[in-house]
């Protein structure tokens, strides 16, 4: 018996809440949702855990909002991506997207005198992550000197206390692929429900809210295969540990099941975790409010069934899904092209072409070139492209990536419920395309997984790739009637402000100890 303990009491937290004197709660269920690394020196793992927690790894993800003034010539993209900066994971700028555009069009926003734009940099995985200073001073440098840079007047944006506009997070927990073939997220999956505690992190399975919430299905669906099972008891007391997307949408979902019980600790002095929205009313158009993402941005048609149980209960209102979005053909509501791609380092060994292309012909060569290595005559590499060939090729080879997804790592959502052993045995997602004849989608799976910050194609897993490019994302690219990319008018914020009233948070709560075993 734990001498900390008193008999019939599970799980017992010491804490402070805003400052004051140390107190403690009690709980028959504890639920992790904040990286379960922080918890190490104040929490009574396991060996077993910190074993599993230990072979974590992580990026560094740093976002600035800058204030531009609209050049002229006005630009002719408002999001563009640098593959290469992001495959080197240096932390230098690798791209932007215009807040002011993505709301209200690239029309718009070369209307008006000036724009709010995000700039991304990303670094990782490293043992001495760059500094918040490090990443700006980076920034200051680098953004003058890029020649896909539109912007030549620009300043970093700051709040009223003078305080920088940026997020610098760690980000996107993950195991290498050494990792996952000693069964890390299996390991992880039988964790769950032992010492009285559950796990809803991201670094379970995978950083989107997506699968956050996936992963939150998965593990109340599934409480007999995996051995564990929520008290009988609805009156309970359960404590959330984390106010982020994972810990709201578990808390939610056990209210749906009927525990009146429920509490979220927060040790930080706001809810919602790397969703970080912050709204403008200047510089915007007609003086109508510009939700400018730091952290959470997009949406695909993978988000449908999420999105629609939102709306069901009430935390979507007046934040518009249809109408602000980058339609399907890459082009912004008022029908210009949005998106373009940085070709610097991305064809080697032939002669380059424009520093800067649209996203759809980035989209169609960079497979082309990728599926047709070696060429006989680099000089000529591009005479025998056909874009509307490669494009017809891409569909028939995402329906064939699509059976390997099945096959390979099953239809469970968000991950298989064991480990995918064929699956594993490719050392990358390029590895996996290379060796299944998919390589004409590498284009595509650049903007649709790398980009997004989850590591390059060259180094990441493939099951993490098949993650996240999964059945849902695949399918809508090609059969939804909705837009490839959505985002929301109010931002991802809003979603979380709506939920929030909903839950019993407590903020600024410092929990210093954590006793789970009798």
């Amino acid at each position: 018996m734990n001498p900390d303990k008193s008999p019939g009491t599970p799980v017992t937290l010491t804490l402070s809440i805003d400052g004051a004197a140390p107190t403690t709660k009690t709980c028959d269920l504890l639920v992790i949702a904040c990286e379960p690394r922080n918890l190490s020196s104040i929490c009574d793992y396991t060996a077993t855990e910190q074993a599993v927690f230990g072979k974590l790894c992580n990026f560094t993800f740093h976002t600035t909002l800058v204030r531009v003034t609209v050049p002229n010539p006005a630009p002719t993209y408002g999001i563009i991506l640098a593959p290469t900066e992001i495959s080197a994971m240096a932390g230098h700028v690798s791209g932007f997207r215009n807040e002011t555009a993505k709301q209200f069009s690239l029309e718009t926003a070369n209307s008006m005198t000036e724009n709010l734009v995000t700039v991304y940099q990303l670094q990782g995985p490293t043992d001495t992550p760059m500094t918040e200073a490090e990443f700006l001073a980076n920034l200051e440098q680098t953004l003058p000197t890029l020649d896909w840079w539109p912007y030549p007047d620009f300043e970093i944006v700051t709040d009223s206390a003078g305080a920088t506009v940026d997020l610098r997070t760690p980000y996107f927990d993950h195991f290498d692929i050494d990792g996952l073939r000693a069964g890390g997220p299996w390991n992880y999956l039988s964790l769950q429900g032992k010492n009285n505690t559950l796990f809803v992190h991201g670094s379970t399975c995978f950083e989107s809210v997506l699968q956050c919430w996936q992963y939150g299905g998965l593990l109340l669906d599934h409480q007999e295969k995996l051995g564990w099972s929520l008290p009988t008891d609805k009156t309970a007391p359960i404590i959330v540990l984390g106010a982020g997307p994972s810990g709201m949408m578990f808390a939610h979902r056990l209210q749906g099941l009927g525990y009146t019980n429920v509490e979220i600790l927060e040790s930080s002095a706001r809810f919602g975790g790397k969703t970080h929205t912050v709204t403008f009313d200047a510089p915007s158009p007609d003086g109508q409010p510009t939700a400018c993402e730091l952290g959470t941005c997009y949406l695909s048609p993978a988000y449908d069934h999420m999105a629609a149980d939102f709306a069901a209960s009430g935390f979507m209102e007046g934040n518009i899904r249809e109408g602000m979005y980058l339609t399907a053909d890459h082009q912004d509501p008022a029908g210009h092209t949005i998106r373009a791609m940085v070709t610097t380092g991305q064809f080697p060994g032939v002669p380059a072409p424009a520093t800067l292309m649209d996203y759809d012909e980035y989209t169609l060569l960079k497979g082309y070139y990728e599926a047709n290595q070696p060429f006989a005559d680099p000089e000529t590499w591009m005479a025998g492209f056909d874009a509307d060939k490669v494009k017809a090729e891409i569909f028939v080879r995402l329906a064939e990536y699509d059976v390997l997804l099945a096959l390979y790592r099953g239809l469970t959502l968000p991950m298989p419920l064991s480990a995918p052993t064929e699956l594993l045995q490719y050392d990358s997602f390029y590895d996996f395309l290379a060796k299944n004849d998919l390589l004409i989608l590498t284009g595509m799976l650049e903007y649709a997984y790398s980009v997004q910050g989850y590591g390059p194609l060259k180094q990441i897993p493939a099951y993490y790739g098949m993650i996240w490019i999964s059945l849902p994302l695949t399918l809508g690219l090609i059969f939804s009637d909705k837009p490839a990319v959505t985002v929301l008018s109010k931002g991802w914020l809003d979603i979380w402000t709506q939920m929030a009233p909903t839950l019993a948070i407590t903020l600024n709560a410092q929990v210093t100890k954590i006793t789970r075993m009798a």
